[in-house]
């Protein structure tokens, strides 16, 4: 941890020098205007798009101080944070989460490990977060089944025809439910056509307390470093390298594999870096034809080091019966480009073309093994040592996807999206080693690669009944490839085994959704009915291998998702409001008629979001209510419906004393009554009936403070 509190040091005594330079300009952005997004690959004004997209910006970020970027999303409708423990969680986007709603980071595809995607990165990083519900595949290809999260990092101000300008950064945070604290620094630059933002920042938390007591393993602790550099020899060009170092440890794994009951698992990631190198190149108005030209090129490298104990007991008892500590390493190279460019066709039209390469290479898993036998007194009577070796052939997927996307304003009253894409996807795995050799048979000639073609659309339609009145229609279709750990991965489980699958399809899907929108006076009413039909599911189904029962990930699956979701608002003067949003979502694999797992329960969200006038203040009490879930999956089990209040207040004190740097306090209560409660999605092993509860009341404090930067 030294060199974390070095690195902050450092830049806390740098920003402070330049204190006295020019004050930012405000941060009041409550009625953001005209939001211009790039989840459909070009820049666009969300109004005028049929495809329903939220934005979360930097402001709502840093007054919410989210411990990941999941819980930035959390006051969306259809959004619901599914968790791991700890610093572990997802989104559940419309019914569907991790697999079937990638993450991108600045367009830029994050694989490898879903699981663990969102604790790689700190919400202080992103200027904005960017949602898609529904299918994306006609966008950005495989997986975005249910829709997707593209985070947009910060970068500084253009430096072309500028004067050089220095500032800085400093974040911070404490929670008391985890006794976690954080901090953050940044400094950044801009002029002569140079532009530079490099920040540093590090977390650390203990276990997480609940209104029964901790979560046991579930602390965790981080530092990294990011950097962004550009230059632009013209107002409308711009290069850049960018690049994160992100290093999670002794990060506790409390949910899934059977914990906490036996047998009694303790897992944890110690430690799980990221590391990656970005290029860019973007250009804007070229001609009166080319609006935009943009090259991407990245490398990304996950490395992922487990410890995981097993302690088994006699059958009936609590005395030990062995206990199995497996040291992992799981590393996962990969890269990719994109070159996409927007063409004007008219001054009602514009196409957006490009490709996109990806390959991921995951390097089979390396295991160093430690086995200790003990008899029913409690002394160890043997004690197997097995070498650091490879147990797991390298495993490689190449894919490349060609779009094109077409945007048409019809008059006055119609935007319409149409678009359109191509994937190849192309896996293969190595013929050794196995260290279950019992699995060797499953691979022959003919199944250890394969190639997969997928044709995929979007045709989407606004329509502007009146000033106040909208309509918007939507219909798509997606694929999810047969990723490499679904495909290739085998383990021992049980008495039995985890079989590969060389032979898995793709899933693929068909979605329509109906949507409304009425603002007018004070009144803002938003409503979206949808139902996506999936066919192929990758489930696990029950099989017989080598005579012992095992399970195998299979294309058996056929589900519908039906939803509606809800969105109002009502202003309070110029810059308060009274909000009331929500979302119910139904799942039912057709083939069973039984409920999908992990479905998340009704919810709604509702508060008053007060703010003085001059931006000075502003306090939000809100509840958060989730209704009972006691239509569950078969492996699961009912979860009772809850109430959470919270209490959120913040002071921009640079707009309360013009001697003050531009600066924001926070503070907030979470859990305000302390429940005791439990989310139907949190992960379990089987299915959600082996869970923790979810943290209780939690007192929490944020500042940022900016320096001579705009």
């Amino acid at each position: 941890m030294k060199r974390s509190y070095i690195l902050i040091v450092f830049f806390s005594v740098l920003a402070h020098t330049l204190s006295a330079q020019e004050k930012a300009d405000s941060l009041r952005s409550v009625d953001m205007g005209e939001v211009v997004v790039s989840a459909t690959r070009s820049l666009s004004d969300i109004e005028s798009i049929p495809v329903k997209i939220h934005v979360v910006n930097k402001r709502q970020i840093e007054e919410n101080q989210p411990l990941t970027p999941v819980e930035a999303l959390q006051y969306i409708p259809g959004v619901t944070r599914q968790s791991d423990g700890g610093l572990a969680s997802t989104p559940i986007i419309r019914g569907l989460s991790r697999e079937r709603a990638p993450l991108l980071i600045d367009g830029n595809p994050f694989v490898g490990g879903r699981i663990r995607s969102y604790a790689l990165m700190d919400p202080f990083q992103a200027e904005r977060i960017e949602v898609v519900k529904g299918p994306a595949s006609a966008f950005w290809g495989s997986d975005a089944v249910s829709g997707l999260v593209n985070i947009i990092t910060r970068k500084a101000e253009n430096g072309y025809g500028k004067d050089m300008k220095i500032g800085g950064s400093v974040y911070g945070g404490y929670q008391s439910v985890a006794d976690f604290y954080r901090g953050r620094v940044e400094l950044e630059g801009r002029g002569n056509g140079f532009d530079f933002l490099m920040g540093g920042g590090m977390r650390k938390a203990g276990n997480t307390k609940t209104a029964e007591g901790e979560i046991e393993n579930s602390q965790f602790e981080s530092t990294n470093f990011d950097f962004n550099l550009g230059y632009s020899w013209a107002a409308n060009h711009r290069v850049e390298i960018s690049g994160k170092y992100f290093e999670n440890r002794n990060v506790g794994f409390p949910g899934g594999l059977g914990a906490p009951g036996p047998p009694s698992v303790i897992r944890r990631f110690d430690p799980d870096t990221q590391k990656d190198i970005n290029l860019a190149y973007d250009g804007y108005d070229i001609s009166e034809k080319i609006e935009s030209i943009g090259v991407r090129l990245f490398y990304k490298e996950q490395n992922l080091n487990v410890d995981q104990i097993t302690n088994i007991p006699f059958p009936n008892t609590t005395n030990l019966n062995r206990r199995i500590n497996a040291m992992l390493d799981v590393d996962v190279p990969f890269m990719g480009g994109r070159f996409f460019s927007t063409l004007r066709q008219r001054d009602n039209a514009k196409m957006t073309f490009g490709i996109d390469y990806l390959r991921e290479h995951r390097i089979g898993t390396r295991r160093e093994l430690n086995i200790q036998i003990f008899n029913p007194m409690g002394n160890m009577v043997n004690e197997i040592n097995r070498p650091y070796e490879q147990i797991q052939p390298d495993s490689y997927s190449n894919s490349i996807g060609l779009f094109a996307i077409e945007e048409v304003k019809l008059g006055k009253k119609i935007d319409l999206l149409v678009a359109g894409r191509l994937d190849n996807v192309r896996t293969r795995i190595e013929d050794r080693p196995f260290g279950i050799e019992e699995i060797a048979q499953v691979f022959n000639s003919d199944n250890s690669s394969s190639s997969d073609l997928q044709l995929t659309g979007n045709i989407g339609m606004k329509y502007q009944v009146t000033d106040a009145f909208s309509f918007t229609t939507n219909l798509a279709n997606s694929f999810r490839g047969p990723d490499l750990f679904s495909k290739y991965h085998f383990a021992e489980v049980g008495q039995g085994f985890l079989v590969p699958n060389p032979n898995l399809n793709s899933e693929t899907g068909v979605f329509y959704e109906l949507g409304t929108k009425y603002k007018a006076g004070i009144i803002t009413i938003e409503a979206n009915f949808y139902q996506n039909f999936l066919n192929n599911l990758f489930e696990e189904a029950d099989i017989i291998f080598e005579d012992t029962p095992s399970i195998q990930i299979q294309n058996i699956g056929e589900a519908t998702l039906t939803g509606f979701e809800w969105d109002i608002r009502a202003k309070i003067g110029a810059l308060s409001s009274v909000f009331i949003s929500g979302a119910i979502i139904n799942g039912i694999n057709n083939i069973t008629n039984n409920p999908l797992q992990s479905i998340p329960a009704t919810q709604l969200w509702t508060g008053v979001h007060i703010q003085e006038r001059e931006d000075k203040f502003f306090v939000r009490p809100e509840m958060l209510l989730v209704f009972d879930q006691n239509d569950p999956a078969p492996n699961e089990i009912d979860t009772p419906g809850y109430a959470i209040f919270n209490i959120n207040t913040g002071m921009n004190l640079h707009n309360l004393s013009n001697k003050l740097p531009h600066s924001k306090l926070v503070f907030s209560i979470t859990n305000l009554t302390d429940k005791l409660y439990r989310s139907h999605v949190s992960r379990g092993a089987p299915g959600n009936q082996n869970v923790f509860m979810e943290p209780g009341r939690s007192f929490n404090i944020g500042f940022v403070a900016r320096f001579g930067v705009n």
